[in-house]
């Protein structure tokens, strides 16, 4: 072949790649406008075939471009031309495709004004098509906030005005009357709870601590380190003044230097607060030391020596902010499996001379310690009606229902005996590092409509309804968007829970309970047992149900509430429904 020929076929092949962007260019404009043409078009509009004729074409340029310039792009008009169809069709399908577009939009192309439009279009799917104002004012809040720059920031404020005048939002129980000029200073883009990123440089540094004046008003604050720890199971908490991204890394032991488990976690735009120890030594289960300090100027690092690791989960929590870290080591229980529903216990020739009694706590199947959580208390007083507080009802009840366990030779443990504030993680830590076999957290409900009404047990696993989401929403201090966020982060944290053993422990609850306190009174509601995300749940060790007496928002449960001889029957009917789950779960590990 010639230089000549050779020469050319280069040149061709040159501009063909340098044209092809430019092309793809063209044809996305087109589609923009033959988009723009159906929107407008009441005569053109009709034709289900139109629609997904131009969705395939933005489609297509996905598809040739997938990490191109023009990716975010395509992505927004794909939920346009769905959510637009939507319109026509009124099928919830189009709906939710329009949905998964722009979120991948904003998930994918963050910094992109099309991040910014898919952000303000989810906002108008909330409000216009699931009649959901409140998360919609969540999502036009996410416009103004991680979006600050996008041609729709002005739009979302304006939306926000409306519905702020409208009074139909509520965020955590109060009106949402907001100052939007404050709101409207850019902050970085949240990254999503769980992710995990590397991190370059694995050696803490002592940069001396800077008093928070010298930080930027944007910093957020490193205000305390909590923890729990045992032999089996420790859990960490660190509480910052605002919400942050983070990112965590686990070092392997090193034999050579002798270092044990090492688990970073980097917090963004981060100061150490001033009662914040460089240094803790733990040693009292398997955590061995915590140590923290500035890692750059704007960067705060804490890192856990961990003595043995078997797994850990690293989650956020809301309202106020703070991250939590699950650590197991290797455990060496009999595993317990199911056929048909029923437990199956399987033992090798070596298990074959255990008693009864060392079988079952082998299993992990021992019921004797119950840990009672009275809800809220302290300054979160729970659900109000009238002169009443959720916080006190629960307590008292709470106190019967432990007697009640205690006759029965149950041992007792509370996370609160008085009105005081316990976090919801510390909650759970509590009996994790107690060890205890069973968790029940006590709660009565409310709700907007005073015609609802009755008694609920749940178990932590996905929302299956609305009513759960609100439910869960309330009990853990978060909107509902927050909810339907946190569904997407509960496969991992699920791992690490006693699910199937919760629900089977709801389900005989909530038929014991019902059948006993029926008999005395007749008009006790139900709603049945439900699932729900609950952060006072999550993590815990042992089978764990919340239950939901009554709501304080009915008469007719309301006046059951105050009933004292309706608790000691309702605490009866729960320990015997306690005590019918015991017996049926250990039936199951006796030997002959």
């Amino acid at each position: 072949m010639s230089i000549k020929r050779l020469l050319f076929f280069f040149i061709a092949a040159l501009l063909l790649a340098l044209c092809t962007p430019c092309f793809l260019s063209a044809g996305m404009q087109s589609a923009v406008q033959e988009l723009e043409k159906l929107i407008d078009d009441e005569n053109r509009n009709k034709y289900r075939s139109h629609w997904l004729s131009l969705a395939d074409r933005f489609q297509q340029a996905l598809d040739e471009d997938p990490e191109g310039k023009q990716k975010a792009q395509a992505l927004y008009y794909l939920g346009r031309t769905y959510q637009e169809l939507g319109k026509k069709s009124f099928l919830p399908s189009d709906f939710e495709k329009a949905e998964e577009f722009y979120t991948r939009a904003v998930r994918e192309h963050p910094g992109t004004d099309f991040a910014g439009r898919s952000q303000y279009r989810r906002a108008e799917l909330q409000l216009r098509h699931h009649r959901d104002s409140a998360q919609a004012y969540l999502e036009y809040l996410r416009v103004v906030y991680n979006h600050s720059s996008s041609s729709k920031k002005d739009a979302a404020q304006e939306a926000l005005r409306e519905l702020d005048r409208k009074n139909l939002e509520k965020i955590n129980g109060k009106s949402a009357s907001l100052d939007l000029d404050t709101v409207s200073e850019p902050q970085k883009t949240r990254q999503p709870f769980l992710e995990e990123r590397p991190i370059t440089d694995s050696n803490i540094t002592d940069a001396p601590r800077q008093d928070r004046a010298d930080t930027d008003s944007r910093t957020a604050r490193l205000v305390d380190i909590r923890h729990w720890s045992s032999d089996e199971y420790t859990r960490i908490v660190l509480d910052l003044d605002a919400q942050v991204d983070y990112y965590h890394k686990l070092l392997k032991p090193d034999e050579d230097l002798g270092t044990p488990h090492r688990l970073f976690i980097d917090l963004e735009k981060t100061r150490q607060g001033e009662k914040i120890a460089g240094e803790e030594n733990i040693a009292d289960g398997i955590l061995n030391r915590i140590r923290s300090a500035q890692h750059t100027e704007d960067k705060s690092r804490v890192v856990l020596d961990i003595d043995e690791l078997d797994d850990f989960r690293v989650f956020a929590l809301e309202n106020p902010f703070r991250i939590v870290v699950d650590v197991y080591s290797p455990e060496e229980r009999q595993v317990l499996h199911t056929v048909e529903g029923e437990p199956e216990v399987s033992l090798d020739p070596e298990r074959a001379r255990l008693s009864s009694g060392s079988l079952l706590e082998q299993l992990g199947l021992k019921v004797q310690t119950i840990m009672i959580d009275p809800g809220h208390g302290g300054k979160d007083p729970g659900a109000v009606a009238g002169n009443f507080k959720e916080k006190d009802i629960v307590l008292r009840m709470s106190r019967v229902l432990g007697r009640k366990l205690e006759q029965e030779g149950f041992d007792v443990l509370y996370t609160r005996t008085e009105d005081v504030f316990v976090p919801l993680e510390e909650r759970t830590a509590m009996a994790n590092s107690k060890k205890a076999d069973l968790f029940i957290s006590v709660h009565a409900n409310a709700h907007r409509n005073p015609n609802v009404r009755g008694f609920e047990v749940y178990y932590l696993n996905f929302a299956q309804d609305e009513d759960a989401k609100r439910v869960a929403a309330r009990e853990n201090a978060v909107s509902t968007q927050k909810i339907s966020d946190l569904q997407y982060i509960l496969t991992d944290l699920m791992l690490s829970s006693k699910i199937s053993e919760s629900r089977d422990l709801a389900k005989k609850v909530h038929e014991v309970t019902l059948d006993s306190t029926r008999g005395m009174f007749t008009d006790l509601d139900t709603n049945g047992v439900r699932q729900a995300p609950f952060y006072v749940l999550m993590g815990a060790q042992m089978p764990a149900i919340l239950l939901e007496m009554g709501y304080m928002t009915n008469k007719k449960d309301m006046r059951l509430l105050q009933n004292d001889d309706f608790m000691r029957y309702m605490a009866r009917g729960l320990t015997m429904g306690i005590t019918s789950y015991r017996d049926k779960i250990e039936q199951f590990a006796r030997l002959d």
